[in-house]
Formats: C-alpha cells, sequence, structure tokens
C-alpha cells in the first residue's frame, strides 16, 4: 500500500487534525491499536541488545588541550 507524502501542518490545530485523519485511516483499513500494560518493556528479559550495530570501529578519543 503506497500513500502520497502529506505536506507537513502548520501548526498544533492542523497536527491534531492529521494526526485523527491518520487514525481513521488506520481503522478503516481494518487495523488494531494494541494498548500495552504499565510496566511491560521491549527490552530483552536476559539484558541482551537488540540494538543494531552498524560499526563496530571505536571512536578515537578525544583528548584535552
Amino acid at each position: 500500500m503506497s500513500r502520497a507524502p502529506k505536506k507537513l501542518p502548520q501548526n498544533n490545530i492542523e497536527m491534531r487534525k492529521s494526526i485523527e485523519e491518520d487514525l481513521q485511516a488506520f481503522l478503516a483499513a481494518g487495523k488494531k491499536i494494541q494498548i500495552i500494560p504499565m510496566g511491560v518493556s521491549g527490552q530483552d528479559k536476559m539484558g541482551r541488545s537488540k540494538n543494531i550495530v552498524i560499526s563496530r570501529k571505536r571512536r578515537a578519543a578525544i583528548t584535552a588541550t
């Protein structure tokens, strides 16, 4: 499903209307909103990282002059 890019809202009122339109389109497409209970995290319970590693190169240390 491809959408045409929207014009960015100019103020808060337009932004709220845009969000409401997007929400209605989302629900009209048969999709559902999932409510996540308080205290639930997306973090791995075993403490493993879910982050994407782009590079393993170390950055050069910054030295004070």
